[in-house]
C-alpha cells in the first residue's frame, strides 16, 4: 500500500483502521463470551432474586462497568446512562423484594427481561459494528485491487462492453479539434466587437463610455496584482479550500492539499515559492508538458482533464479567483451604467401615468411589479453567473447533480444534426429582421436596480440555478399563454464550448476589455499548454493546444464568461432590452412576441459567425405554445429546430408543461445496472454509486417539484423511480438479475435496492434480519447512509399546488374585483380638485376602462392580494419545508433528545428535531422506532467503535464511472 503523503491508503490511517477493527473484534468476542456465561449460569438457577443478582452482576461485567468497593456503579463508564440508572434502581428494588411481599415474581421477571433486553441490544450493536468493519475491509481490498490494476474481469458480466471504443472515439474527436487552429478571421472579429461596444459610433454612446470605465478599473486592478506578498497563510487557506470544493484535482492531490492546510510551516514555504512565481509572471510556463487523462462523467460524456502539480494548481486558482471576482464586479457596473444595458421595462407614457393617478387617487410604481421581479431574478442568478462574487465563494458540488445529455448515444442524431444545420445556415443568411419592440424604453435604468446590492452568497449553486430556470420558463409559459395567448421560446448551447473556444477569440475579447499586453501574454501561455496523455508512449512529444480551455479551472471560467458577456450584450441590444437567460454555455430565451425571438436568434447567429464557435444543434430547439391548442404552431424557419429539453424533461407544445421522457430514462437505467454491477464487489461502493446515480442524478434530472409543475409532476417522478428500481433489480430464481452474478440466488424475487442489499449482506456475511434503519441511517449513527429517492420527493407532494393554472384563474377574478372596487371608489369621490384632469369632460366623470386599468399589469405594482407578482412568486416556489413529517412521536422524540449530548459530529439526524432537514425527519420517524427497539436508541453503533477516518475518506471519494 502506498505511503506517500496524500494517498487514500496512507499507511498511518490504515494502521489506525486495522487497530480499531482488531479491538472491535476482540471486544465483541469478549462480550459474547461473557453473555453466554451469564445465560449458562441462569439456566441452573430458579430463585428469582438470585437470578436477578446474577444477571445484574453479569451486565456490569459485560459492559465493563467500574464499581466502588461497596458495589456502587461509577457513572459514565458504559456510555449508557439509562442502563446505569436502571441498575442503580434495581439494587434498591431487590433489597425491597427481600422483605416486601408486594414485589411479585412477575415484576421480578419484568426486571429480568429488561436486563436481558439490554444485553441483546448491546449484542446487536456489536454485531452491526462488526458488520460495518467487514464492509470497510471489503471496500479497502476492492479499492486496492482497482488501484493496483487487478480489477475483477466479471464485474460487469452480462453487459456489452463498449466503453473502450467510446473512450477512443471521444479522444479522437477531442484531439482533432484542440490541436488545430480555429481559423478565426481576426479582422472580422475585431470589427464585430468594435460595433458591439459602439466604438465606431459617432458621439460615443453609453456602452462605449461604460467600456471606457471598465478599462480604467481593469488597469487599476492589474496594478494591485503586481503588488508583492500576495500569497500568505491566510490567502492559501481560502485558495486551497476553493480547490478542494472544485472538481479539478484527483483524490490523491486533494489529500496533499488537506495536509498543507494542517501545517503552517508548509504554507509559509508555499507562499514564498508562489510569491516569487507571481513576481516573474512574464516568464511563467507550464513546463515541458502537462499530462492529460480522460474522465468519464455520470452523463456518459468523456472529459479530458489536465494533471498539473499542486503548486501550479494553487497558483492558477489564486489568479483565476482574483480575475473572476474583479470581472463580475466590472460587468455589473457596465450593466448599471446609464443607457449602456437596455432596460427590459416597458416605457409608460406620461399621459397614461397622469390618468392612472387621476382615477386611482395615488401614483403607481414599478417596484414590486412582475417586470421588476423578472429583472431581479435575472440579475441575481443569471447575469455572469459563472463568475465569483468574492474570494472565498465556493461552488457547491454535489456528485451526481449534472444535467443528463440527451444527445449522448442516442440513435438518429446525425440526421437531426443535418436538419438543424440547414436551419442555422438559413438563419445566418436571412436578412436583418426589424424588431417589434419600439415601445420599450432603451436607456432607462431599472427602478428595481435599487435592490441590486450585489451581495453574493457563500456558495454558488449551479444546479439550483438550472432548476430555477426551468421553473421560470414554466411560469412564464403559464402567464403569457393565459394573458397574451402565446409564447415563443428557444433553448440552445454551444458545441463542446470548453474544448472548441478559439484562443484568438478569447484574446481578442480580453484585449477589447482593456487587458494589458503582460496579462495577454500570460493568458496566451496558459491557453497554449504543451499536452500529452498519461497513456501515451514515453517517447511521444507533447503537442501545443490551439483551441479550448483547461477543464475546471477558474481562469477558464473567466475566459468563457467574458466571451459570452459579448453574446448577452448583443442579444440585449438587438432586442431593445430583452435578457437572455444563460448558464455557462447553455442559453434560453422566450417572448410572447415571435419576432423578438427571431431577432434574438439572429444576434446569436452573428456572434457565432464572428467568434468561430459552434452551436450544438443536438440540444437546441424552439417551441411556440398557444392558449388554444388547436392553433397551428408558427415557428419561423430561422429558429433552431427541435424540442426544448432539460435533463429527462421534454417541454410539451400542447400542454406547455415539462414531462418526463421515459425513453431517455430507459437508456440510463441500462447504464445504472452496468455501474452497479461494476461496484457490487464492495457494498460501500455499491451504495455510493446508488446514491449518486439513482437518488441524485435521476432525481435532479426529473426537475425539482414546484408549484409551476403541479402535483401530477410529483406523481410522475415517484412512479418513474418505482419503475427504475423494479427494472434494475428485478430477478426470479429462473431468471436471476445480472447484479447477482456469482452470488447465491434469492428464494423470492428482488424488486428494490433494500431487498438486494439485505440479500447481499446475508449471503456474503451471514447476517440476517437486517433492520432497515441500518441501511438508511447516516454513517455517524452507524448506518450505511443509503439514500431513498422517494423520501426526498414525498415531503413536497402534499404541499405543492395541485393545478398551477388555478392560481392565474384566481388572479384574473381578483383583478376584476379590484377594478370594480376602484371604480366604485372613484364614482363616490370624483377628483375635480386634482392637479391634473382629462381634457374630455366625459373622461372626468367616467372611470377608466378595464383594458386601460390592466394595460400595465406586468410593469407596475398592483396593490391587492393574489396580484400577478404574487402569482409569479407562488409558481416559482418549491414548498419543500411545508410537507413531510413535522412532529415526532414520543419514542422518536426521546431518541432524538438522547443524541443532544452526542451532537458533535452529527450532521443529518441530530439532537435537534426542528433543525433537521425534512428528508432526515422522515427517515428518523420511519425507521427510528425499529432502531430504538433493536439498539436501545438512534445510535446503531456506539460512538468511537467505527473507523470514521476511513469512512470519511470513502464518503469524499468520487465515484469512478465505467465506460
Amino acid at each position: 500500500m502506498p505511503t506517500n503523503s496524500g494517498s487514500v491508503f496512507s499507511e498511518t490511517l490504515q494502521e489506525i483502521t486495522n487497530t480499531k477493527l482488531e479491538e472491535l473484534s476482540k471486544r465483541r468476542s469478549e462480550f459474547e463470551t461473557t453473555k453466554a456465561n451469564i445465560i449458562s449460569r441462569l439456566e441452573n438457577e430458579t430463585d428469582p432474586l438470585r437470578r436477578l443478582d446474577l444477571l445484574s452482576q453479569g451486565v456490569k461485567e459485560s459492559y465493563a462497568m467500574k464499581t466502588t468497593k461497596a458495589g456502587e456503579i461509577l457513572p459514565g463508564q458504559s456510555k449508557n446512562p439509562d442502563l446505569e440508572l436502571e441498575l442503580k434502581h434495581l439494587k434498591n428494588f431487590m433489597a425491597q423484594s427481600r422483605y416486601d411481599p408486594s414485589i411479585t415474581p412477575q415484576l421480578m421477571r419484568d426486571w429480568e427481561e429488561s436486563l436481558l433486553r439490554h444485553l441483546n441490544m448491546q449484542s446487536s450493536k456489536l454485531e452491526y459494528a462488526s458488520l460495518y468493519a467487514q464492509l470497510v475491509t471489503e471496500w479497502l481490498s476492492t479499492e486496492k485491487a482497482v488501484t493496483g490494476g487487478r480489477e475483477d474481469a466479471d464485474m460487469a458480466e452480462g453487459f456489452e462492453d463498449v466503453g473502450d471504443s467510446m473512450k477512443r472515439e471521444a479522444r479522437q474527436r477531442w484531439e482533432k479539434v484542440v490541436f488545430e487552429p480555429a481559423g478565426v478571421d481576426e479582422r472580422t472579429l475585431k470589427a464585430y466587437l468594435s460595433r458591439l461596444f459602439g466604438l465606431q459610433d459617432e458621439g460615443k454612446p453609453a456602452k462605449a463610455k461604460a467600456l471606457e470605465q471598465l478599462r480604467d478599473k481593469l488597469s487599476r486592478f492589474e496594478n494591485t496584482l503586481a503588488a508583492p506578498g500576495q500569497f500568505n497563510n491566510a490567502t492559501l487557506t481560502w485558495v486551497i479550500n476553493g480547490l478542494l470544493a472544485s472538481d479539478l484535482l484527483t483524490d490523491e492531490r486533494r489529500e496533499v492539499l488537506r495536509d498543507f492546510l494542517g501545517n503552517p510551516t508548509i504554507l509559509a514555504e508555499v507562499s514564498d515559492v508562489l510569491n516569487m512565481r507571481l513576481a516573474s509572471l512574464s516568464t511563467w510556463s507550464w513546463g515541458e508538458s502537462v499530462h492529460l487523462e480522460q474522465h468519464r462523467k455520470i452523463t456518459g460524456v468523456y472529459d479530458v482533464r489536465m494533471h498539473e502539480d499542486v503548486l501550479q494548481a494553487i497558483f492558477l486558482q489564486y489568479i483565476g479567483v482574483k480575475w473572476s471576482v474583479f470581472l463580475k464586479s466590472a460587468f455589473r457596473e457596465f450593466r448599471r451604467f446609464d443607457g449602456a444595458w437596455k432596460s427590459s421595462e416597458k416605457s409608460i407614457p406620461q399621459l397614461d401615468q397622469k390618468r392612472r393617478e387621476y382615477y386611482l387617487g395615488f401614483s403607481t410604481h414599478r417596484k414590486g411589479s412582475v417586470d421588476s421581479a423578472r429583472d431581479k431574478i435575472y440579475r441575481k442568478h443569471y447575469f455572469m453567473a459563472n463568475l465569483m462574487g468574492h474570494d472565498e465563494q465556493k461552488q457547491s458540488f454535489v456528485e451526481g447533480e449534472e444535467e443528463a445529455n440527451y444527445s449522448v448515444g442516442l440513435p438518429g442524431k446525425p440526421q437531426q444534426q443535418k436538419h438543424k444545420k440547414r436551419a442555422y445556415m438559413a438563419c445566418v443568411a436571412a436578412p436583418k429582421t426589424a424588431t417589434a419592440t419600439a415601445h420599450r424604453k432603451p436607456n432607462s435604468r431599472s427602478e428595481s436596480e435599487d435592490d441590486d446590492s450585489d451581495c453574493d452568497p457563500k456558495e454558488r449553486r449551479p444546479m439550483e440555478d438550472k432548476q430555477r430556470l426551468i421553473r421560470l420558463l414554466s411560469a412564464e409559459i403559464a402567464i403569457n399563454t393565459k394573458l397574451h395567448g402565446e409564447v415563443t421560446a428557444f433553448r440552445s448551447g454551444f458545441e463542446s464550448w470548453d474544448s472548441f473556444l478559439p484562443h484568438e477569440t478569447i484574446l481578442a475579447v480580453m484585449t477589447i476589455l482593456g487587458v494589458s499586453e503582460t496579462w495577454i501574454t500570460f493568458f496566451n501561455t496558459f491557453l497554449r499548454a504543451p499536452l500529452k496523455f498519461l497513456d501515451d508512449n514515453p517517447t511521444t512529444k507533447p503537442r501545443t493546444r490551439h483551441r479550448g480551455t483547461p477543464s475546471s479551472h477558474v481562469l477558464s471560467e473567466i475566459f468563457g464568461e467574458s466571451t459570452l458577456f459579448c453574446l448577452d450584450l448583443a442579444v440585449n441590444q438587438a432586442t431593445d432590452g430583452y435578457n437572455m437567460h444563460r448558464m455557462h454555455d447553455d442559453f434560453w430565451f422566450w417572448s410572447r412576441d415571435h419576432e423578438v425571438a427571431k431577432t434574438a436568434w439572429k444576434a446569436v447567429s452573428n456572434f457565432v459567425d464572428a467568434t468561430q464557435t459552434s452551436i450544438d444543434f443536438g440540444k437546441s430547439g424552439t417551441v411556440h405554445i398557444a392558449r388554444d391548442p388547436s392553433v397551428a404552431s408558427k415557428i419561423d424557419e430561422s429558429l433552431p429546430v427541435g424540442d426544448i429539453r432539460w435533463g429527462f424533461l421534454k417541454l410539451s407544445t400542447k400542454t406547455g408543461k415539462f414531462q418526463i421522457d421515459q425513453t431517455m430514462v430507459d437508456k440510463h437505467i441500462v447504464d445504472l445496472r452496468r455501474q452497479l454491477a461494476d461496484k457490487r464487489k464492495s457494498v460501500i461502493s455499491f451504495i455510493q454509486t446508488w446514491n449518486t446515480f439513482a437518488a441524485t442524478f435521476f432525481t435532479s434530472n426529473f426537475g425539482k417539484p414546484a408549484n409551476c409543475f403541479g402535483k401530477e409532476h410529483v406523481d410522475d417522478i415517484l412512479a418513474t423511480h418505482q419503475r427504475i428500481q423494479r427494472e434494475v433489480f428485478a430477478s426470479t430464481p429462473s431468471s436471476p438479475s445480472g447484479l447477482l452474478t456469482g452470488e447465491a440466488q434469492p428464494k423470492e424475487p428482488i424488486t428494490g435496492v433494500v431487498e438486494y442489499l439485505k440479500h447481499l449482506l446475508h449471503t456474503r456475511f451471514g447476517v440476517s434480519d437486517i433492520p432497515d434503519a441500518y441501511l438508511f441511517f447516516p454513517t455517524e449513527l452507524g448506518g450505511l447512509d443509503l439514500r431513498s429517492p422517494f423520501v426526498s420527493i414525498l415531503p413536497i407532494r402534499e404541499a405543492v399546488v395541485s393545478d398551477p393554472s388555478k392560481l392565474l384563474d384566481v388572479f384574473l377574478e381578483t383583478e376584476r374585483d379590484h377594478y370594480e372596487s376602484q371604480k366604485r371608489a372613484f364614482e363616490r369621490n370624483i377628483r375635480h380638485d386634482s392637479s391634473w384632469e382629462p381634457e374630455d369632460p366625459r373622461d372626468r366623470e367616467q372611470f377608466m376602462s378595464f383594458d386601460e386599468y390592466v394595460r400595465y399589469r406586468e410593469n407596475l405594482s398592483y396593490d391587492f392580494s393574489n396580484n400577478l407578482a404574487n402569482v409569479l412568486e407562488r409558481l416559482l416556489e418549491v414548498p419543500a419545508g411545508r410537507g413531510g413529517i413535522s412532529v415526532a412521536s414520543a419514542g422518536v422524540r426521546g431518541g432524538i433528545e438522547a443524541l443532544a449530548n452526542l451532537s458533535h459530529g452529527l450532521k443529518d439526524i441530530t439532537g435537534n428535531w426542528y433543525a433537521m432537514e425534512p428528508y432526515w425527519r422522515w427517515v428518523a420517524q420511519l425507521y427510528g422506532p425499529e432502531a430504538i427497539r433493536r439498539f436501545g436508541g438512534m445510535n446503531i453503533v456506539e460512538p468511537g467503535l467505527l473507523p470514521m477516518g476511513m469512512v470519511s475518506i470513502f464518503r469524499d471519494k468520487r465515484v469512478k464511472w465505467q465506460g
